[in-house]
């Protein structure tokens, strides 16, 4: 006591000194005893796949032969006897044309004919009896080389005249459009009463057969497309896949839809694959090396090319591993390079973290993982 009242003012500074020493050491232990604070993230786990060139394109079944029959000669549609749906057989009658026209034209080039052959004998007659004068002197060269001309003309004539006869009775024969083969009429294109050209289209049939499928693929995915492995789904039925083989590229592409008509044959296709049926063409390429589907949202670059955080599980520690795209898809990337089936790498948020950072996956416990 005598102490303190002799030296106020160093007693003052010993007890500041005290409290404050207390208050350090009260926040040493605070700090010691709170937990470190690591960022919560989302992840997810990779798995890795050598398939990952696959896409789809709508198409529709048709036969590999189509065949657009048409009248050799022109005329009025008198019936038509076939309807879309029906089946036909080789040399069934299609429809018919009006003959009275073409039997005209017949009975013409008979006449034609019979005056040819008439014609014919008696310049025949002719040259043969100024052959018997000229042999008697009776009549001179000159006279008889017009009748052995006049003869030889009405041949001509008469040959002629053969030849147009054949041709009227064909084109009577013709007004009766008749089915080439066997098969299913698909189309119509004139109806009974209508005037046709010749080669104009008025039934179309799709031969009985092999199927195939028509598809429409975009100039961007036309490369590459016969090294790809192809299968057909019906609509009806989208369980059930069809092998397919490329057969035929359109050389060019449609001006307006900027695509390229392709068709694959379907040689395994059952009674269930029909004419007209909506299909799906699925192509599928085998990747040269094992890709991972990631969200585009878990890459990012820092200048150096893209590249993804993955996780330790059991630290939290992140490690950056860059990456190679392959290819994008509507919202994630096909990546690959030194990536391992299960890892673990996060998904969103990855341009707030640094390497190093140690972090805690969101559905981890709360308390800290050491």
């Amino acid at each position: 006591m005598l102490t303190y009242a002799k030296h106020p003012m160093l007693s003052c500074h010993a007890l500041l000194f005290s409290i404050a020493l207390c208050l350090l050491l009260s926040g040493c232990q605070e700090a010691q005893s709170s937990p470190e604070q690591r960022p919560v993230v989302k992840t997810m786990q990779i798995s890795l796949d050598r398939e990952a060139g696959k896409s789809s394109y709508p198409g529709v079944i048709v036969a590999r032969h189509e065949v657009q029959e048409s009248f050799r000669v022109g005329g009025r549609i008198e019936k038509r006897p076939v309807d879309v749906g029906d089946h036909i057989r080789e040399g069934q009658v299609l429809a018919t044309l009006d003959e009275k026209d073409l039997r005209f034209e017949m009975e013409s080039a008979q006449a034609e004919r019979s005056a040819a052959v008439s014609n014919k004998d008696q310049a025949t007659t002719e040259e043969r009896r100024y052959a018997a004068l000229l042999s008697k002197n009776v009549v001179s060269q000159s006279e008889y080389d017009l009748k052995h001309l006049s003869a030889e003309e009405a041949r001509a004539r008469l040959t002629r005249a053969d030849r147009s006869l054949k041709l009227a009775t064909s084109q009577l024969g013709y007004a009766q459009l008749v089915s080439s083969t066997d098969g299913v009429v698909t189309k119509v294109s004139a109806e009974a009463g209508q005037v046709v050209a010749p080669g104009q289209s008025v039934v179309t049939v799709a031969r009985k057969g092999a199927l195939e499928v028509l598809v429409d693929i975009p100039e961007r995915s036309i490369q590459g497309i016969k090294e790809k492995t192809a299968e057909v789904s019906l609509w009806s039925n989208r369980d059930v896949r069809y092998r397919a083989t490329l057969r035929e590229i359109s050389p060019s592409a449609d001006p307006a839809t900027r695509t390229y008509a392709v068709r694959y044959s379907l040689s395994e296709a059952d009674s269930s694959a029909r004419l007209g049926m909506t299909a799906t063409l699925h192509l599928s390429e085998e990747a040269s090396v094992q890709t991972a589907r990631i969200p585009a949202s878990a890459m990012f670059n820092q200048g150096k090319g893209p590249g993804i955080w993955r996780v330790d599980p059991k630290s939290g520690q992140l490690t950056f591993l860059p990456v190679t795209v392959d290819r994008y898809s509507e919202r994630d990337a096909f990546v690959h390079g030194q990536l391992a089936n299960g890892d673990i790498i996060v998904t969103s948020g990855v341009q707030k973290l640094d390497e190093g950072t140690p972090v805690r996956l969101a559905d981890a416990p709360h308390e800290d993982v050491r």
